[in-house]
């Protein structure tokens, strides 16, 4: 019966997308751009806080020179909802509009707040041990009062949509954070930006990263961008193709609070294919050569999922779920008697023999890790006997 109410949310969440920018600030399992195919525990929270700034100096036609300063801020909010479903909500809560320095009358120069992201990401499939996929629907409603900003990739006065298909290849699966991992996302994203939808604008979004963990420090490298398959209208300002690089970052301070920082670096977006109505806007660049990108991760504990948010890289701490659930099947205290164990894997046969299994295999893991652990330990104190032996 879940599977059936699942397919039928993301048939729904299709269909009404369908008749609707390109995703940012996604939050959730992922890095600065890029997303992972793996989804968030069941019941489990994350807040992340984005923030993008750069600036451009230009010089127009009449030798005037001025430079524009660029802000934009966003919070991204995800939840495990199931274990292959996680739901995300994103509030652009500040974008500026790169009219700062414009001698122009009273024109307003920032919106507050700007769009709406919202998605719906069904991953954590694998293909053998180390390749996982999933895809997401994403939709972005328009809530700012302006659309097409200056030095900022297209987006349409109309509802868009976005279909992104997830890959990732985790060198170390049951710890996907103490390895290499790389990511791909392919994204199709209809603007809605025409009356007739075979009109519209339509974009090929692209995401590549790789990351690199240790102990408190992740780095890593992203390369994303997008290409048009139909162009929007010659007046529009950023209809040019452009490709990104973002070498990063990523500092932990406890295992629930992280740090990233980034730098993205254009590639390719040069090329000049606008032409805008208003003369004064002729002399922008299509896009920044360079911005800077921030990101705040914060996992708090939920009332169905305890998040270790406060505990030392160093530690050896991990989530859990909650067992109040399992107490409404009829559990004992905090641990399963063995018929309300049996029931519930029975009961949730496409998932919870599947989590049984991935948790057996955790703890060989553990058992594994534990004992090469106790060997170096071992061969540390053979090594100091014998020096402290020796004449």
């Amino acid at each position: 019966m879940k599977r059936i109410i699942i397919c039928l949310a993301i048939t729904v969440a299709l269909a009404a997308a369908w008749p609707a920018s390109g995703a940012q600030f996604l939050g959730g399992k992922g890095f600065i751009h890029t997303n992972s195919a793996l989804v968030l525990p069941p019941g489990a929270l994350d807040f992340s806080f984005y923030a993008r700034g750069y600036f451009v100096s230009l010089t127009t036609a009449g030798d005037e020179e001025w430079t524009l300063y660029n802000g934009c801020s966003a919070l991204a909010t995800t939840f495990g909802f199931t274990r292959r479903v996680e739901l995300g909500f994103t509030q652009i809560l500040y974008q500026d509009l790169n009219l700062t320095h414009r001698k122009s009358g009273d024109q307003i120069a920032y919106i507050i707040p700007g769009d709406t992201y919202l998605r719906f990401k069904v991953g954590g499939y694998s293909i053998g041990s180390k390749i996982f996929w999933g895809f997401m629907p994403i939709l972005r409603y328009r809530v700012g009062l302006y659309h097409d900003i200056h030095l900022e990739p297209y987006e349409s006065n109309g509802v868009e949509v976005e279909l992104v298909t997830l890959w990732s290849y985790y060198d170390k699966p049951l710890y996907p954070g103490e390895a290499l991992s790389i990511h791909l996302n392919l994204g199709f994203l209809h603007h809605n930006d025409q009356e007739e939808m075979g009109d519209a604008a339509q974009s090929m979004n692209f995401l590549l990263g790789a990351v690199y963990p240790m102990q408190r420090f992740d780095l890593g490298l992203e390369i994303y961008g997008s290409s048009f398959i139909t162009q929007p209208d010659t007046n529009v300002l950023g209809r040019e193709d452009w490709i990104y690089a973002t070498p990063f970052a990523r500092y932990k301070l406890f295992k629930g609070l992280y740090f990233t920082m980034g730098v993205d670096v254009l590639l390719q977006g040069d090329e000049e294919t606008s032409w805008p109505s208003n003369e004064a806007l002729r002399d922008y660049p299509n896009y920044s050569n360079w911005r800077i990108t921030g990101r705040i991760n914060f996992a708090p504990s939920t009332a169905f999922y305890v998040s270790p948010t406060f505990v030392k890289v160093e530690e050896a701490a991990a989530g859990r779920e909650r067992w109040s659930a399992a107490r409404a099947r009829g559990a004992t205290g905090d641990i399963f008697d063995r018929q309300s164990l049996f029931r519930w894997a029975i009961e949730e046969r496409g998932v919870g023999v599947e989590a049984i299994d991935l948790d057996l295999e955790k703890i060989r893991q553990e058992r594994i890790k534990a004992e090469e652990e106790l060997k170096k330990l071992k061969r540390k104190l053979e090594e100091k006997q014998r020096k402290s032996a020796a004449p």
